[in-house]
């Protein structure tokens, strides 16, 4: 992990050399979350979960090169999870992930408001996990039910709104595609399913 760390780091100095704009990024995020879940007999029952409300925030990095192709790596950490209710048993789950996310795409470059779509992958792995039933908490994350690693992709839809030639914000609508499965049980298929909107502030590293 600290290896991909260093050589991401490594990497996008090197591209800021070619950028048009360099820049520090800082945001929040407000996300809707729940799971994709398959049983063991391969039926869908994502209906029966619901979503929760829940968060994610993180610094990055992004660079637009002149031909507004859009490079952008972060780090931060992201809260998922969802609610289920079985046979009158309510169960509730709270997942902390670390994340760490590398993406490209393009900008619509223009002098105020300037449009763009990215396409990330990401890596998280699981700081904490909490299962409740019926009011009763009990920590997961040492146990064998849930695995620590989850891979997939994030889209971005954003507007970038310059503020001045060092400061612009933006927001984004998002959408998380888990990849992988959650569950350590190879049985039945859970994967991190989320949508929602984010927020953050870029600071120009080039001027």
């Amino acid at each position: 992990m600290k290896r991909t760390i260093l050589l991401l780091t490594v990497f996008f100095i090197s591209l800021s050399g070619m950028a048009q704009e360099s820049s520090l990024t800082i945001e929040a995020s407000q996300l809707v979350s729940t799971f994709k879940f398959v049983d063991s007999d391969n039926n869908k029952l994502n209906s029966d979960y619901q979503s929760i409300f829940t968060g994610a925030y993180g610094i990055g990095y992004r660079n637009i090169f002149e031909n507004n192709i859009m490079l952008k790596a972060g780090l931060g950490k992201r809260n998922g999870g969802a609610n289920y209710v079985y046979d009158d048993a309510n169960y509730s789950w709270r997942l902390e992930y670390a994340e760490m996310k590398v993406g490209g795409g393009y900008m619509m470059k223009r002098r105020v408001f300037s449009p763009y779509a990215v396409l990330n992958v990401y890596y998280g792995h699981l700081l904490r996990g909490t299962q409740v039933l019926n009011n009763e908490e009990f920590n997961i994350t040492e146990s064998d039910i849930l695995k620590k690693s989850d891979f997939g992709l994030i889209g971005n839809l954003g507007i970038n709104f310059k503020i001045s030639n060092f400061v612009s914000a933006y927001a984004e609508g998002l959408y998380l595609f888990g990849l992988s499965n959650i569950e350590e049980d190879s049985d039945q298929t859970t994967s991190n399913r989320g949508y929602g909107i984010s927020l953050g502030l870029s600071f120009n590293l080039t001027e």
